[in-house]
């Protein structure tokens, strides 16, 4: 009896560690499941963040593709004015000279058009018979007297 007894204390003991063992074994077992419940609503906010930043690094991309064509239009259609503004300045400096060789020309035509005026005049004097009559009348009315 003593020995019934005795492994009946034991067992009791030893029921109250096992109960005390499975009572820290499930407040173990709460805390990992309220650390987990934790880490899932972390993961499910940290999850929503990486779409966030991947639907903005997909939105800065796309914006970046497009600002990179505007760049690349703007420059061919930069070149491409350079090149017809090199063709405008060739043509203007084309013009230029053209203006200039007409101006020369104008000139020559005016000096030989003062030329002629000068010898149709001195041709006219010439030809102009009744003021040499006129004269001649005149000086020789002035001799008779």
């Amino acid at each position: 009896m003593l020995r019934a007894r005795d492994e009946n204390v034991r067992n009791n003991e030893e029921s109250g560690q096992q109960s005390r063992a499975l009572d820290l074994k499930m407040s173990e077992k709460s805390e990992l499941v309220r650390r987990s419940e934790c880490e899932l609503a972390r993961n499910r906010d940290m999850t929503a963040c990486l779409y966030d930043f991947e639907a903005k690094n997909r939105a800065t991309d796309d914006n970046l593709t497009g600002t990179r064509r505007e760049q690349d239009d703007l420059r061919f259609a930069t070149s491409s004015m350079q090149a017809s503004n090199t063709d405008m300045r060739q043509e203007v400096d084309a013009l230029q000279h053209h203006c200039n060789v007409l101006a020369g020309q104008n000139v020559e035509l005016n000096t030989e058009l003062e030329r002629f005026v000068d010898t149709d005049e001195q041709i006219r004097q010439s030809l102009n018979r009744r003021d040499r009559v006129e004269t001649l009348r005149h000086r020789t009315d002035q001799e008779m007297r």
